[in-house]
Order: structure tokens, then sequence, then C-alpha cells
């Protein structure tokens, strides 16, 4: 009976970022806001390849929104899209820790192909300001280069720690099954 419940949530949340990215890649404004959907469209927001940017998201959309989701995306993104993206991927990432056990990879593995994501992305990012002359999220324009180096290296260290609370918590959650289980077998 659990593996059937786990099933049906596991695939009520495919459905459901399937059914977010259909909306986000149908969203075509008549008129859109200054500078939002130029080179790279939708695809040059990290919430579009990862859902999962709840904690930096919102930590500079509460310092200053204008930096990161400009007023003008509420005439095109209703605002039960923006929370369906930028919020509760928190609360689905951790009852995805709670209902499956995961099998992280060593850390220095994990880490590093974080990091080979992370610099991916980066090279997206300047790909679209060298393209463009525009920056993906606005703040990044403020930035002088020290502080452009700094930003990078904390999202980083922040990306980093993320996925090492990810991982201790898994290991928590789920530990004393698998001791349970050897025991077993």
């Amino acid at each position: 009976m659990a593996t059937v419940s786990l099933l049906m949530y596991h695939c009520s949340v495919f459905i459901w970022y399937f059914f977010l990215a259909y909306l986000l890649f149908s969203v075509s404004p008549k008129d859109p806001p200054a500078g939002v959907f130029l080179y790279g469209g939708q695809w040059k927001y990290l919430t579009v390849l990862n859902v999962f940017v709840f904690l930096s998201f919102w930590a500079l959309y509460t310092y200053d929104r204008q930096l990161v989701y400009p007023e003008g995306l509420d005439k095109v993104i209703p605002l039960w899209l923006n929370h369906a993206v930028h919020t509760a991927v928190f609360p689905i990432a951790v009852l995805e820790i709670v209902t499956s056990p995961h099998h992280y990879p060593p850390k220095r593995k994990g880490l590093t192909l974080l990091g080979i994501c992370s610099v991916a992305y980066l090279s997206w990012v300047l790909w679209i300001y060298i393209a463009d002359g525009n920056w993906v999220y606005p703040f990044l324009g403020l930035l002088n280069p020290v502080g452009f180096i700094l930003f990078l290296l904390s999202s980083n260290i922040l990306a980093a720690l993320v996925y090492i609370a990810g991982d201790t918590l898994n290991y928590l959650v789920w530990a004393g099954e698998a001791r349970h289980k050897k025991m077993k077998s």
C-alpha cells in the first residue's frame, strides 16, 4: 500500500511540474514588460531549468522585487503561478526527502556535479548578457566586479550548503531503516 501511495505521490508531483512547465512556456504576452522576454525567452530563467530556487528568489524578492521579478511580470504571470514555481517547491522537496530515500553520490562527486551545473548556468547567463546586453536578473548589473564575484561565490556556497543539508536530512530520516534492512538480511 505504501508503494502505491508513493507512486501516486511521485506521479502527482511529475504532473504538477509538467503542468507548470507547460504554463510557463505558453506565456506569450502581447505587451511584454520592458526587458523581460528578450534574448533567451523563458529559458534564461533558472526557475524553468530547475524549479528548486525557493531560497535565493525569495531572499532577493524580499530585498527588492524589481531585482528579480519586476512588477510588470504580474500582468503576465499570475500570482498563483509565481508561488507555484517559487514557493511550493520547498514543501515538495521536503516531502520528497521524508517519503523517499535517496542515494546521494559521495560528497566530492555530488558537489563536483553541482559545481558543473552552476558553471553551465552561469555561462548561459553571461552568454545572454554578451549577446543581448541585458542581465537575466537585473541586480547583476548593479554589482561591481568584486561584488559580482562575491555574489557568485556566495551563491555556490549556498547551493553546496543546501545540497549538504539535503544529504544530511536524507541520512537522518533514512539511516535507521537502512540499518534495519541490513540486520534482517
